[in-house]
């Protein structure tokens, strides 16, 4: 049993987490517009950052798992760039 609830870790590892700042592009399922949508209408502000954390942010964390890089990190074999004069 952890000793954070639920919540409360999903909201740390959700802190801790860092986003590639890049072009992104999701998929919404239709139930996920439908909740969109009725979020709008009811300008229900918590639902709207719940659905945000949800169907947005986890998201664009999950497609990109495993894909960040570092800053350092141009691609390709470094010998070879190296031998080329790059």
């Amino acid at each position: 049993m952890s000793v954070l609830g639920d919540e409360a870790a999903t909201l740390l590892l959700w802190r801790c987490a860092m986003l590639e700042i890049r072009k992104t592009a999701i998929g919404l399922e239709e139930e996920e517009l439908l909740e969109l949508e009725q979020i709008v209408i009811d300008r229900d502000e918590k639902e709207a950052l719940r659905f945000l954390k949800r169907s947005v942010y986890d998201k664009v964390a999950q497609s990109q798992q495993g894909k960040l890089k570092s800053h350092l990190d141009t691609g390709g074999d470094p010998v070879e760039r190296f031998k080329q004069g790059r």
